[in-house]
C-alpha cells in the first residue's frame, strides 16, 4: 500500500513526498527535492540564442619589453642615448622606458660604462642623434 502526494514549489521544482509501507516494517519517510530539470522533460537547445564566445576587445595588448632579443652594448651609443634625458644627463626609469628589470639593469649598465670610457657624453646629448626615433614614448614640456 503506497501513497503519493507531490506539491509545486514556486518553480523551484517538485517536491515528493512519497510514504511507503512494508510488510512487517514501520512507516518510513522520503522526501526528495527535484529541479526542473529531469529525463520526462524535453530538453531544447537555445544555441542560436546564447553569446558568440569572443575574446575581450577592450582589453589592452601586453606589454612588452622592446630590447628583449636585442643585445645590449656599451658601444651602441645611439641606441643607449635613447635612455638619457638630454636636459640632465640622467637615465631614465623603467617606468618611463617600459623595459623589463633585466634590460634595464643591462641599459644602466652599458651607459655607465659608455660615458667612463668616453663613448658617451654625460651631460649634453649628441645633435646627430636627436632626429631618432624615439624609442620611449616621452613627453617633455616646453
Amino acid at each position: 500500500m503506497a501513497a503519493a502526494l507531490v506539491v509545486s514549489s514556486r518553480g523551484w521544482g517538485k517536491l515528493r513526498q512519497i510514504l511507503a509501507a512494508g510488510k512487517g516494517a514501520g512507516a518510513s519517510c522520503a522526501v526528495l527535492w527535484r529541479r526542473g530539470c529531469s529525463s520526462q522533460q524535453e530538453h531544447v537547445s537555445h544555441n542560436e540564442d546564447l553569446p558568440i564566445q569572443m575574446e575581450n576587445p577592450y582589453k589592452d595588448p601586453p606589454k612588452r619589453c622592446v630590447l628583449c632579443g636585442i643585445n645590449v652594448d656599451y658601444k651602441n651609443v645611439q641606441l643607449l642615448s635613447q635612455f638619457v634625458s638630454p636636459y640632465t644627463g640622467r637615465i631614465y626609469g623603467r617606468h618611463i622606458t617600459g623595459l623589463c628589470g633585466k634590460k634595464q639593469k643591462e641599459i644602466s649598465k652599458a651607459i655607465k660604462r659608455a660615458h667612463v670610457i668616453g663613448f658617451m657624453p654625460v651631460v649634453y646629448k649628441d645633435p646627430t642623434f636627436l632626429n631618432d626615433p624615439k624609442i620611449c614614448d616621452i613627453r617633455h614640456p616646453e
